[in-house]
């Protein structure tokens, strides 16, 4: 009975909800169901019985008892309830959902209607004029700002066109103006986001897609009406550019920070990822930016303080990974070490065994000299494929100083392992930068310490790849061997 959608709503339920689904159950207001008197029966059952993984099963036998006792079993009966109790959990859900207070506007707006679809004309107008006051009221634009300006312009539209005596312009400036400020903030947002995975991901564009990144045709009036299309525009042209310059990143930021109090926390947090993201790709391009690495650093630390960073309380793996190697690029160890050790219990999904925190211990202990330390709180592999390439460059990284007669071996299975790996989870240029860091993990390895001419060539080398992973490792390893 567990793969039924009536047992997988269940178990999303809290004891609270629970409660309520009962109550909700009894409303005489309920539009009638088929076999009624047998859902609350059913529905007590499957909310009080303990659905953890290894609780006893309840079976198909021991509901019918309970919802139909001292009956003889008829095929497909319990199943008919069933149903007829996800549509209970299902209007409930629902209701709970509309009727929540952030969507305070659409229950006032569809009242409005159903006032106007009532005969009462005059008070549907005041209903409109009221809301569009509220609503020019808001000083905080958010996903939906727009459009609810587009659903009133248009119902007043609709409501002068109804009435139309020939003269003024029916509020279609007004209602095509809301149109476009709705359409071209969606769709930036949009473009914005396939910028974004055209860079970390192989995705092959179509030519209707080119044509759309060529450039949005977004008139200037629009940016001076909406922050966060100006601010969409701006992320867009930055995610178009090959290697933005640290100018463009402060820009951005300065931007983020005039308008802050005009956008909620939630579009604010959106626009805060892109501009981190924004400098993780230019470090990627090129490891050498410091500039972009230190600007990156202040980020994370302002973000983290006012909760930026968070989601419900909780931080995304790839996010805690990334805030622990940029403050060891930045030289702040000892800052990556507390930032590790207080947020590991923040972390969403991290399994029992606590791979992610893993990961990054493993990742400090290496910073810090201590290899074998290192080598054991890797975890042996993770479901997200960069910390899982992290994770294989940093056992290789700890063999070589370690001088480990693993090398050689698990080298071999690193290039095994990129070789057969899907293009759709690694494109080719990541798969590169990994090829390429072993390719001169290879070459280091192989070299006699000492031999200055060698070391000088691969420095040399190095430095032409510096797209290479783990690139300053890499070169810091090639000039020891010239002092050595």
């Amino acid at each position: 009975m567990k793969q039924s959608q009536l047992f997988e709503l269940i178990n999303t339920l809290n004891s609270q909800e629970k409660e309520q689904i009962l109550a909700f159950a009894r409303q005489d207001s309920l539009p009638g169901r088929k076999m009624k008197m047998y859902i609350e029966p059913l529905l007590k059952l499957c909310l009080s019985h303990p659905w953890q993984e290894h609780a006893k099963e309840l079976t198909r036998s021991e509901a019918y008892k309970t919802v139909f006792p001292g009956q003889n079993f008829v095929e497909g009966k319990l199943e008919k309830v069933m149903v007829e109790a996800q549509k209970v959990i299902r209007d409930y859900l629902l209701t709970q959902h509309y009727f929540r207070e952030k969507n305070q506007f659409y229950q006032d707006f569809d009242f409005a209607e159903i006032v106007r679809l009532r005969g009462l004309d005059s008070r549907y107008k005041q209903y409109l004029s009221k809301l569009k006051k509220s609503h020019e009221a808001s000083q905080i634009e958010d996903a939906y700002y727009f459009h609810k300006k587009y659903l009133l312009e248009y119902a007043i539209h609709n409501q002068e066109s109804l009435y139309n005596q020939a003269k003024g312009d029916l509020n279609i400036p007004s209602t095509v103006d809301a149109l476009e400020l709705h359409y071209q903030l969606n769709k930036l947002a949009l473009l914005n986001v396939y910028l974004l995975q055209q860079k970390v991901a192989n995705i092959s564009v179509s030519e209707t897609m080119m044509e759309r990144l060529y450039e949005p045709n977004v008139h200037y009036r629009y940016f001076l009406l909406s922050p966060s299309l100006k601010i969409n525009y701006t992320i867009f042209q930055l995610l178009k550019k090959e290697s933005p310059e640290k100018e463009d990143v402060q820009s951005l930021f300065d931007l983020l920070l005039e308008h802050e109090n005009k956008l909620d926390i939630s579009t604010l947090n959106g626009f805060y990822t892109y501009l981190r993201n924004i400098c993780i790709l230019i470090i990627f391009r090129d490891p050498e930016r410091i500039d972009i690495n230190n600007i990156l650093f202040e980020l994370y630390k302002d973000n983290l303080s006012r909760g930026i960073l968070h989601y419900e309380g909780k931080l995304h793996p790839s996010r805690y990974l990334s805030i622990s190697e940029c403050a060891v690029a930045t030289g702040n160890l000892d800052w990556a070490i507390e930032f590790v050790e207080q947020h590991k219990h923040e972390i969403i999904g991290d399994n029992e065994t606590q791979d992610v925190y893993r990961l990054n211990l493993a990742y400090l202990l290496f910073s810090k000299g201590k290899y074998e330390e290192c080598l054991d709180h890797l975890p042996e592999t993770s479901p997200f494929v960069d910390h899982l390439l992290t994770g294989k460059r940093l056992e290789l990284k700890a063999l070589y100083e370690l001088q480990s007669d693993l090398l050689p071996y698990k080298t071999d299975a690193f290039k095994m392992f990129l070789s057969r790996t899907s293009q759709k989870l690694l494109p080719d240029s990541r798969r590169k930068k990994n090829l390429d860091f072993l390719n001169m993990l290879n070459q280091i390895s192989a070299s006699i310490p000492g031999d200055q001419k060698r070391a000088a060539r691969l420095i040399a080398r190095i430095k032409e790849e510096k797209h290479a992973a783990e690139h300053h490792w890499l070169l810091k390893k090639a000039e020891q061997l010239s002092t050595t």
